[in-house]
């Protein structure tokens, strides 16, 4: 299992953390806090994007969206 990116589709600049299984579902079941706080943490640290929701964070433009999926996607 891993953490995809799904962009939200009225809000570019926003995405929701959504798992992927082996078997390739792709849902939100089975994520944990302890899964996105260390992500949350390298957001705050480099200044780049915010938590805005337990699985959604929010990206003031595109390059510090880029710059967040280069890392984590």
């Amino acid at each position: 299992m891993k953490i995809v990116w799904e962009r939200d589709t009225q809000h570019s600049l926003t995405i929701y953390a959504r798992l992927s299984y082996d078997h390739g579902s792709i849902t939100q079941t089975g994520l944990r806090e302890s899964d996105l706080e260390p992500i949350q943490e390298w957001c705050m640290d480099n200044r780049c994007g915010a938590r805005r929701s337990f699985d959604q964070f929010r990206f003031r433009n595109e390059t510090e969206l880029t710059m967040f999926l280069l890392r984590w996607g």
